[in-house]
């Protein structure tokens, strides 16, 4: 089983994914960390007992990039949509499978602070079963660290992720048999929606978690 290291939240500006997240779940994020090379900045949370989420925006004092933001960030529908929401927009599986490699892009090295790590995002080939598929976060980039795991140091809190859900509608199910290629992946579940005659599937395939927080008894979703 692919191992899920953490779950990616993005919101229009850090601000606003930090209060969205911190009043959610009624805990406070890391302070902020900076990814130099992909122009983007985060605060982070311990879900689990090995799981984080992540928050992550553009940072809006990055100057030019030479390569492409991972997550799709670039994408204006994307910042269309945070605009509206925060949303969760990806997740990431440590890799032990090469098998599965050929369905990304070649692996590049990361940084945040004192974090060192390499990194694949979906690609091109992740697409067989439709066109841009590879692009909304349903199927998970892969990661490989070089450094401690940041999750070593983040607190013990009141939180525990009890899934991971990809919602599709029923002409998208072929994107579950994919996914599911590629190797059971811990936390990961599938639900299908139930289309009504002429509705449309614009919102679909979209990701959603479901955390407990064992203080309240409650499950939150996000």
């Amino acid at each position: 089983m692919h191992k899920l290291d953490h779950v990616v939240i993005a919101a229009n500006n850090l601000d606003e994914g930090t209060s969205y997240v911190e009043n959610k779940l009624n805990v406070k994020l890391s302070n902020i960390g900076y990814h130099r090379d992909m122009g983007t900045h985060n605060r982070v949370v311990k879900i689990s007992k090995s799981v984080y989420l992540e928050v992550i925006s553009i940072d809006p004092n990055c100057g030019h990039l030479n390569s492409k933001r991972w997550f799709n960030l670039d994408s204006l529908k994307l910042q269309s949509q945070l605009r509206k929401s925060p949303q969760v927009i990806g997740y990431v599986i440590e890799n032990v499978d090469i098998k599965i490699l050929k369905y990304y892009e070649p692996f590049f090295k990361a940084s945040r602070g004192e974090y060192k790590w390499k990194f694949a995002m979906p690609g091109t080939n992740a697409s067989i079963l439709a066109d841009q598929t590879h692009l909304n976060g349903i199927i998970p980039s892969l990661i490989n660290w070089e450094s401690e795991k940041p999750i070593n140091k983040m607190q013990d809190n009141h939180l525990n992720l009890e899934k991971i859900e990809v919602l599709l509608s029923e002409s998208q199910s072929t994107y579950k048999n994919f996914i599911n290629s590629l190797g059971a992946i811990e936390k990961l579940t599938f639900s299908i929606i139930k289309q009504k005659n002429n509705s449309s599937t614009v919102d679909y395939p979209k990701l959603k978690i479901n955390i407990e927080d064992k203080i309240r008894d409650t499950i939150i979703t996000l």
